[in-house]
């Protein structure tokens, strides 16, 4: 969402000749009712939206099943960005050994979370983890405070609440940065994008001018992440705000390439190890060549003044 909200409001979708209305799950938009995680791919599907973001692993279960309508076009963030904050007595991840965890049940949440604990020295199987309902995690602002009476151990928490926690006098664990495919994974259907070529590129294009505002325009992208999404998530303060920015400019890549290593990981938490699905390739739903034109072009080393890379 703080992408999201900055292509909508900055104006860099007008510089490309188009508009971008974004509608955001479990919240509803006007007067159109709220959307649920669900439905994002039947949506899609019948041309209700020309783009999604987020969807990570159902474009595999689709293409096995002979639907190929699918395909990746960017992402704009191949690290995951999720925090662990612990009770202030817990420092170090191998202290969470025989402690809770509070985490999402799915696995880009709670397959990242044990992987990066035991890359971290902590044993993955001698913690209990303790799951939200449904395939969501608490919402951050209430974790902090499950944790800070005592009711859990440590929680799993976005950008910027470990900042809150720290203010709390919890502690925030440094945990290794895994290589993953989440959050502004742009995803279309292939109907759309062959009838729309030229609004494709033109969207691929505002993407890319949206990634450089946000990294270049520090105080622009903060009135509109206090306006637009501080109420939505329950942020507290300009420094909550300004910490939000921080992150997620060093997170977002100028050229919005898939790594290698974040698709493999989210085929192999998702796909490799279920037979029904695994004879589809990692790359095979990928088709980066739009962005590559556009990268081709020089319009994204242009934009920064100089060669950069992803």
């Amino acid at each position: 969402m703080p992408l999201l909200f900055t292509l909508r409001d900055s104006g860099v979708a007008e510089k490309e000749g188009i508009e971008i209305e974004i509608d955001i799950v479990n919240i509803p938009s006007g007067q159109k009712a709220a959307r649920k995680m669900s439905d994002r791919v039947s949506c899609l599907l019948k041309g209700e939206y020309d783009f999604v973001s987020g969807l990570h692993h159902e474009t595999y279960s689709y293409r096995a099943a002979g639907d190929k309508r699918f395909m990746y076009l960017a992402q704009t963030q191949n690290a995951w960005d999720d925090r662990l904050i612990t009770s202030s007595e817990i420092t170090r991840p191998e202290q969470l050994e025989g402690k809770r965890i509070l985490t999402a049940h799915v696995p880009c949440v709670f397959g990242n979370l044990r992987m990066a604990l035991k890359q971290a020295g902590a044993d993955p199987d001698k913690i209990e983890f303790v799951f939200s309902g449904g395939d969501t995690k608490h919402p951050s602002h209430i974790a902090i405070e499950m944790v800070a009476k005592g009711e859990i151990d440590a929680a799993n928490i976005d950008i910027p609440f470990d900042l809150r926690a720290r203010k709390k006098g919890l502690h925030s664990i440094d945990l290794p940065e895994i290589p993953v495919i989440h959050n502004t994974t742009i995803a279309a259907s292939t109907d759309f994008v062959l009838s729309h070529e030229q609004a494709t590129l033109s969207f691929l294009r505002a993407l890319v001018r949206a990634i450089h505002f946000f990294k270049s325009e520090k105080e622009k992208v903060c009135e509109i992440l206090a306006r637009e999404l501080a109420p939505l998530i329950h942020l507290q303060g300009d420094d909550e705000v300004e910490y939000l920015h921080q992150q997620w400019s060093r997170l977002l890549c100028a050229k919005p390439y898939p790594h290698p290593l974040a698709v493999w990981n989210v085929y192999q938490l998702e796909v490799a190890h279920d037979p029904k699905l695994n004879f589809i390739a990692p790359w095979e739903i990928w088709d980066t060549h739009y962005l590559r034109a556009i990268d081709d072009s020089d319009f994204i080393d242009e934009l920064y003044g100089s060669r950069v890379g992803s």
